[in-house]
């Protein structure tokens, strides 16, 4: 049995695996893919919109060449800082379920040999929402050409690509779409993209739609897809639209069943957490923005980190003699 068991390797999942060690507490992080899957997961030529300072555990610097670090940069990052750390990370190891409470937990997990279980005094909970895209609700959205995930643009060559959405991801996808040689029209339900865009992907894409080499359809609801484009809804009426793929990139939301099927009491969308970010089961917590239901835009690495913290501290204080 461990002190602490924590699910998920991210860096919200890693920050609470470096306080328990520090701590003085034995611990156990159990991660479904590899170190950072989620940041292995981005596009491949993403740049963070934080700066280093902001993203960097441990105390650990992270140096990137430029202002802000690349995908790749953090990724490896995290991974050094893991095994720098020597930190008790199980990868390919999928938490099914969460049972019991303070003091006695058991934790069912499947790995390649099979199912496993883990026994832990206390549970820190870091799944992220980056697994969990948000869905359209309409018909067609499981088609084979519906993508809910962005990497590069080198596949879409010479094809008609439509991008829902109107925030960072869909906007630099449709961009770097663009510049690998696809077509690109860009659908988005409000009457421009998102303020919060990049500030240097903004300008670069107004100039893109003012060109011609974007194109964008805005106040477009997504009626229905097909395998031959999109049901648009507008001002103007029922349109069209050509597309041989269609990229969802309308945000995500917290991976929260493991709460959920473990019994959490919920307020509304989001677990009822205390200041500790303990939920109603006395020994299980949850950091960042796993516990925030669709609200994935108020929880980053830069507080979720700092959630981590105030978590492994008040179980430090439980289990001190």
């Amino acid at each position: 049995m461990v002190d602490v068991l924590v699910v998920g390797a991210g860096p919200v999942g890693l920050a609470a695996a470096i306080e328990a060690k520090r701590l003085g507490l034995s611990h156990l992080v159990l991660e479904r893919g590899t170190v950072a899957e989620t940041i292995y997961r981005f596009p491949r030529d993403l740049v963070f919109f934080s700066e280093s300072k902001n993203i960097e555990i441990g105390g650990h610097p992270l140096v990137s060449h430029g202002p802000k670090p690349t995908r790749k940069e953090a990724l490896l990052y995290y991974q050094r800082v893991a095994e720098r750390e020597a930190l008790g990370v199980l990868t390919y190891t999928e938490v099914l379920r969460i049972q019991g409470q303070e003091g006695a937990f058991q934790v069912f997990a499947r790995e390649g040999r099979g199912e496993r279980t883990f026994l832990a005094r206390y549970v820190v909970l870091a799944t992220g929402y980056y697994g969990n895209p948000n869905r359209l609700g309409v018909p067609g959205e499981d088609l084979p050409h519906v993508l809910y995930r962005y990497e590069e643009g080198a596949a879409f060559f010479g094809r008609k690509v439509a991008v829902v959405g109107g925030s960072n991801s869909a906007v630099e996808a449709a961009l770097e779409l663009y510049r690998a040689g696809a077509r690109v029209t860009l659908v988005h339900r409000g009457r421009w993209v998102r303020p919060s865009v990049k500030y240097w992907l903004l300008p670069d894409f107004e100039n893109r739609v003012k060109e011609g080499s974007i194109a964008a359809l805005m106040e477009a609801e997504v009626e229905a897809i097909t395998p031959e484009g999109l049901w648009l809804r507008r001002p103007a009426g029922r349109a069209f639209l050509e597309a041989d793929f269609v990229l969802v990139l309308i945000g995500y939301r917290a991976e929260d069943r493991l709460l959920r099927e473990a019994g959490v009491a919920y307020e509304g969308e989001t677990p009822r957490l205390s200041p500790e970010f303990e939920t109603s089961i006395p020994g299980l917590f949850a950091v960042g923005s796993c516990a925030y239901g669709p609200e994935t835009r108020s929880v980053f690495i830069e507080n979720g980190r700092e959630h981590a913290k105030v978590a492994l501290a008040a179980i430090a204080r439980r289990l001190a003699p």
